[in-house]
């Protein structure tokens, strides 16, 4: 008895520890907009911050470009937040061709940080007031990352005509192979819920639903009829790269062109953003209203 109490002790002790270093500084996911101000200052790139609200629901957003210029985008995973794209909105191959909008996702960043919003279709519908937002006259070109891309794809199927492309980065949309790690029951527990970061709970939150929330999307993906960029590395160890089978198999009525890199891991966005920049600038040559 007393072995059973010291290893289940021993075990909970490791899960608090772990929890707690991935609140230190390794994991920062708040920028103020102080410091989003002082980046685009250094990069001589003008961006306006913003902020809208759905009912109580406030979110905020970055842009730069003309807001007459076609719209782009981008939805980060999770955990993150809008500046996960600053690179994107600062790159001069993208500047004078498009109005460029990266976004604090519901529960993180400054849009109600730490109140989480599971459902994918609730975060789609919170993030359309972007689109409407859109003054070019040509639908807009979303990117996501990981847990943003079934967001972008639920919002392609909701509003169709408001969407023209979409580019998908080692996106999360296979359920069947969805990859939850086990320090995730742990830190859904209350008394550790307590000290969990409020980015990593919002991210916690998600990953425990992502299953249900990705079974109940099954059948959008044939719904699909505007272009989509599938990016996924071989060497990813967040979102297996099974997913890309999946993205094979079920987005049959939409151009799909899928890029693979042997030696690339998640993070897309900053390792490899050529795969991402291209991707954009086919779509944006190619815009119809």
């Amino acid at each position: 008895m007393t072995y059973f109490f010291l290893r289940h002790r021993l075990v909970f002790i490791f899960c608090v520890a772990s929890i707690s270093m991935l609140s230190t500084g390794c994991m920062k996911m708040r920028v103020n907009d102080s410091e989003i101000k002082a980046y685009f200052s250094k990069k001589t790139t003008p961006v306006k911050i913003k902020r809208y609200k759905v009912g109580k629901r406030v979110i905020r957003y970055i842009a730069t470009g003309a807001d007459t210029l076609p719209m782009v985008i981008f939805v980060h995973g999770a955990p993150g937040g809008l500046e996960a794209f600053n690179a994107f909105l600062a790159d001069s191959a993208l500047k004078g061709k498009a109005h460029l909008v990266s976004v604090d996702r519901p529960g993180y960043g400054y849009s109600n940080y730490g109140k989480s919003v599971p459902s994918i279709q609730k975060q789609a519908e919170l993030l359309k007031p972007l689109l409407d937002s859109n003054r070019s006259g040509y639908p807009a070109i979303l990117v996501g990352h990981s847990y943003g891309g079934p967001i972008i794809a639920k919002m392609a199927v909701l509003y169709p005509k408001q969407v023209a492309a979409l580019v998908l980065a080692a996106p999360a949309i296979d359920p069947a192979h969805e990859k939850i790690f086990w320090i995730s029951y742990p830190a859904d527990w209350l008394l550790i819920r307590l000290i969990v970061p409020r980015g990593f709970r919002v991210a916690n939150d998600e990953k425990l639903s992502h299953v249900d929330e990705l079974e109940q999307m099954y059948d959008d993906w044939y719904k699909l009829r505007l272009p989509v960029t599938y990016i996924h590395g071989k060497r990813d160890i967040v979102v297996p790269f099974a997913n890309a089978a999946f993205a094979k198999r079920m987005i049959r009525n939409a151009p799909l062109e899928m890029i693979i890199d042997k030696k690339m891991n998640h993070f897309i966005p900053w390792t490899h953003p050529q795969y991402i920049r291209t991707a954009l600038l086919k779509y944006l040559k190619n815009l119809k209203k």
